[in-house]
């Protein structure tokens, strides 16, 4: 059983918190974004990248294993889960972030995205293009999270169901899952450079949500 829980033969206990702090952050995005949900009947996340989400959740939880220890395993279970419920939102209310002529064809491709996002990461991770914990194809989706989030807020500063908290949790999850990461690859320059393009688009997002006068509807 040595290793199984926690591999502190690969990692060390620092980057294993790290991780493990992250992880935390990330679940509490999730739930700030499915309370919006519930409260809001909004998706606070961009339609546009749930699909990528989930798929790389899917793989990396029951396709693929990390191997980091079964502890952290449970945590890539509890990311599945919870976007489960979203992805389900987003079919019900992601119609509302498009345009109204193109509502009617929201559905459609809101699953071919999921479809797509799956085969591509499949065979990027399988090709062997990722690292032990997915964190290559990660960060590429998180840089694409960052940006298009942002643009949903820009155009609808004003909407209630999207989480401010949530933004921060994310910011800071990715971060210290980040920092793990480039603790542990240094030569790694990919990740390097995605953490640092991603946290510019967050705390440029921050920054500006905190200006809105919506700032008192984000919570």
């Amino acid at each position: 059983m040595e290793n199984f829980w926690l591999n502190t033969k690969t990692y060390s206990n620092i980057e294993l918190i790290l991780f493990g702090i992250g992880a935390f952050f990330w679940i509490l995005c999730y739930i700030f974004v499915i309370r919006g949900i519930i409260k809001y009947k909004f998706v606070g996340i961009s339609a546009s990248v749930v699909g990528a989400n989930i798929a790389w959740e899917f793989l990396w939880a029951f396709v693929f294993r990390q191997d980091m220890g079964y502890a952290l395993q449970i945590g890539y279970y509890g990311w599945f889960l919870l976007d489960v419920f979203i992805v389900y939102s987003t079919f019900k209310y992601g119609y509302k972030q498009v345009l109204p002529q193109n509502q009617k064809y929201f559905k459609t491709f809101f699953a071919y995205s999921i479809v797509a996002w799956l085969l591509i990461l499949y065979f990027f991770i399988k090709d062997g293009y990722d690292n032990a914990i997915g964190a290559n194809s990660a960060y590429a989706i998180q840089l694409l999270i960052s940006a298009s989030c942002l643009g949903m807020m820009l155009r609808a500063p004003l909407e209630k169901g999207i989480s401010y908290i949530a933004a921060w949790s994310r910011m800071l999850g990715s971060f210290f899952c980040g920092l793990m990461c480039i603790i542990h690859w240094p030569e790694n320059h990919w990740i390097l450079v995605m953490v640092i393009l991603y946290m510019v688009i967050d705390i440029f997002y921050l920054y500006t949500a905190s200006k809105s006068q919506s700032v008192t509807g984000l919570t």
